[in-house]
């Protein structure tokens, strides 16, 4: 993949909005974005614990009516936290697509202007669109060396995505402790992309809103 050579030195709704407005609107927009970020962490963990005390409830002997209402008050407790995070949700709405809206809309007037930042925001943009094709490519390939390290898959189906990524050595995968040593690889470098990613859109943050 090109990115792979390059990206090793690099570390650093629909109705028009005008664009005198923009950067005010970043900053609104990135709060909620941001108090969306943070409401659906909650939701998600809200919804485990939910869950999780259903099955104790279910769990519980009929006969056992004291550890029914205690299971009975946990998961009232958890449904009722669950019900004021969809709420505050639903106030926030798709913060996050307004806020990539008003960052793609800043991104444009900037490239389409002499700003400075236009360079260097083309060159995020290029990285980003090669990350968003190779990352879960890799993350493909890694999903399918596990799955046949615990005999969900086969190696065959590894070899495959491996291939497709311009991986595969000459010889192959030898052996399942092959398979091992190569999924940890495509994991250690999944997590690097990841990360680079993260600092890429940091970036672009920081140039739009700077």
């Amino acid at each position: 993949m090109l990115v792979l050579n390059r990206i090793e030195t690099f570390d650093r709704p629909s109705d028009v909005i005008p664009f005198e407005m923009i950067d005010e609107d970043l900053r609104t927009a990135r709060q909620r974005a941001r108090r969306w970020e943070g409401l659906s962490e909650r939701h998600t963990a809200v919804v485990a614990l939910v869950r999780k005390a259903r099955r104790e409830l279910d769990a519980v002997g009929v006969w056992d009516q004291e550890q029914v209402a205690v299971a009975e008050t946990r998961l009232g407790a958890y449904t009722s936290a669950l019900a004021e995070v969809e709420r505050d949700l639903a106030e926030v709405g798709p913060a996050r697509e307004l806020y990539e809206e008003l960052l793609a809309r800043e991104e444009q007037r900037v490239a389409a202007s002499a700003d400075p930042r236009g360079a260097e925001l083309l060159e995020i943009g290029r990285l980003l669109a090669e990350l968003d094709v190779e990352l879960p490519a890799r993350e493909r390939a890694r999903a399918a060396g596990l799955a046949a390290l615990h005999g969900r898959g086969t190696v065959g189906e590894f070899v495959r995505q491996m291939e497709a990524l311009g991986l595969m050595a000459e010889d192959g995968v030898q052996g399942m402790s092959g398979v091992r040593h190569v999924a940890e690889q495509l994991e250690d470098r999944c997590r690097e992309l990841a990360q680079l990613r993260d600092r890429l859109r940091a970036r672009r943050e920081e140039l739009l809103l700077g």
